[in-house]
């Protein structure tokens, strides 16, 4: 028969076991939820420009963009604002749109935005144009999560400088906040 002290210390011993067991355990079971929460998210509809923004400058000024789903869950309900201005800051906006794609976009599937300015409609210095902000604002749905997201690109083009069309780039980190804010002021959803 053992002694008192034998069976305090192998229930100590077990009950110590089986505290590190179920902490170990809950470890475990965070760490899984944690990955699958995370890997979940990483398969989430996103669009990335597939190529450089193209800028044609004919009777109209036309930017045209392609967009490719790169997450692995398709986009449905994809609504896309669009707004063109004066980088001044001072005018009204020359485009403001917004369209509704109805299909969904499955993963690797590209779709194209044109955005085109009539010629009147912009700041014409003789046949010179004058430099503009672009934002595009793109809010989609993820049929599988059930979670809507939102995507905005700050984009500036230089205008037409000599008659000579300039390239399309991002905006800078600085000029966010004063996009924003002109948006705002004239009451555009981003």
């Amino acid at each position: 028969m053992p002694s008192k002290k034998e069976w305090d210390w192998s229930t100590t011993i077990v009950t110590f076991s089986t505290v590190i067991f179920a902490i170990v355990s809950l470890i475990t079971a965070y760490i899984t939820i944690t990955s699958w929460q995370t890997q979940r998210q990483a398969d989430r509809p996103y669009f990335s420009v597939k190529n450089s923004p193209q800028v044609v400058l004919q009777k109209k000024v036309m930017f045209e963009f392609e967009f490719t789903n790169v997450g692995k869950h398709a986009a449905s309900t994809l609504v896309s604002n669009t707004y063109v201005f004066d980088q001044s800051l001072n005018l009204k906006p020359v485009h403001v749109d917004e369209y509704a794609l109805i299909n969904d976009i499955p993963r690797e599937t590209t779709t194209r935005l044109m955005i085109q300015l009539d010629n009147q409609d912009i700041s014409l210095i003789d046949k010179d144009i004058n430099p503009q902000y672009l934002v595009i604002h793109l809010s989609y749905a993820d049929p599988v999560l059930n979670q809507s997201y939102q995507q905005s690109l700050f984009m500036k083009w230089a205008g037409v400088v000599d008659e000579e069309v300039q390239p399309l780039i991002y905006a800078q980190t600085s000029e966010r906040e004063k996009i924003l804010n002109y948006l705002k002021l004239h009451h555009l959803k981003v």
